[in-house]
């Protein structure tokens, strides 16, 4: 493990802030060591708030700006590099007209006296500890939908790297297990979204529903939730999807193995300077 988490694996999810625009989370995924050291160290937050100039309407950062704040973020994690004692970079939140950088590290460290050595043109940064550990935690977890939605960006991108045409509708088959009684009752709900049965599975029990659909990311976005949310009520299991890369002229396509189901701001730290 390095403190940039270089070696470890990290996941994009969705939020929203208080005021209902976009959050990007860029997470380490659940990291026992990491976990344990937070409940009994610290974990402060460098908070890069960015000059109008540099935020877009929807509040997130300019092209410009987002660059500008990866630079930012290299810099905090090299000068928190020098403390003596274990430090972690465990996320990044970027929205809300700012970044917020996590750092799991020994009580006592001088982050904040570290930190004040980066000051920058493009942010006022600032360095708050004095918030739940328990909120931040739930905050940064990945939910089931995050881990599937990762799963579904996974597919795409192996996809894309076979010159898949997206939005060419295809078979897309999708699997499920479960009892065979509950994996009807998900049938009969799917049939209304334009799924049918494929094949059914045995050892274990489950079956596969196909539909001609693209592969957008987007469209995932809108299916992803749904499928999750039947499964649940039907009491079965969705195990993801698979499909094969559309291709001018494939004769052979080829197919991806089933993706896995791999301002709140204003709530962490108050209300937002002017």
């Amino acid at each position: 493990m390095t403190i940039a988490g270089d070696t470890d694996r990290w996941m994009l999810m969705g939020r929203q802030s208080a005021d209902g625009y976009p959050l990007v989370v860029r997470a380490r995924v659940k990291n026992d060591f990491i976990v344990d050291f937070e409940k009994s160290n610290a974990v402060s937050a460098v908070i890069c708030d960015l000059k109008p100039s540099l935020i877009q309407e929807n509040r997130l950062p300019t092209p410009t700006g987002l660059s500008n704040l990866h630079d930012l973020e290299d810099k905090a994690i090299v000068a928190l590099s020098s403390l003596q004692s274990h430090c972690f970079h465990t996320a990044s939140v970027t929205g809300d007209g700012r970044r917020v950088l996590y750092f799991a590290h020994a009580k006592g460290d001088e982050v904040a006296a570290l930190i004040s050595g980066i000051g920058s043109e493009i942010a006022d940064v600032e360095v708050a500890s004095d918030f739940e550990l328990t909120t931040y935690r739930e905050f940064i977890t990945p939910t089931p939908l995050d881990i599937q939605l990762d799963g579904d960006q996974q597919v795409i991108g192996a996809l894309e790297e076979n010159g898949n045409q997206a939005d060419v509708p295809r078979k897309v088959d999708f699997w499920f297990y479960g009892e065979p009684l509950k994996l009807q009752l998900l049938e009969a709900k799917l049939e209304k979204l334009g799924f049918e049965v494929d094949h059914w599975l045995n050892n274990p029990g489950g079956v596969v529903l196909s539909r001609t659909m693209g592969t957008e990311i987007s469209t995932f976005h809108e299916l992803t939730p749904q499928l999750l949310e039947l499964a649940e009520e039907s009491g079965v299991e969705y195990d993801g999807w698979e499909t094969f890369a559309a291709t001018p002229g494939n004769a052979s396509p080829h197919r991806e193995p089933p993706a896995k189901p791999r301002s709140f701001l204003n709530k962490l730290f108050g209300a937002k300077k002017n």
